[in-house]
């Protein structure tokens, strides 16, 4: 195990450590990694999500449109056992 993964995991269970203090017991153990991770990026993490946008940017600018809101949302909602808008 690499000195980062050893400083992110006592980094994450000080945070577990924070919420169970708190009383906060509602996060499912996902929801507080994911939790965790959106507040404690890492400059590999940002340097993706950076690239990211900026190859949507471009395809954007080659005229790529997307895909329209109400098809994304009826595929989203399947994918996720959501009911479907009325």
């Amino acid at each position: 195990m690499t000195a980062d993964a050893q400083f992110e995991l006592r980094g994450f269970h000080e945070y577990l450590g924070q919420k169970l203090a708190a009383g906060e017991f509602a996060l499912s153990p996902e929801e507080a990694l994911d939790e965790w991770r959106a507040a404690h990026h890492s400059e590999a993490n940002l340097a993706d999500e950076v690239a990211a946008v900026r190859e949507a940017l471009d395809e954007m600018a080659k005229g790529d449109v997307g895909v329209p809101l109400v098809e994304f949302d009826r595929e989203f909602r399947q994918r996720h056992g959501l009911p479907a808008r009325p």
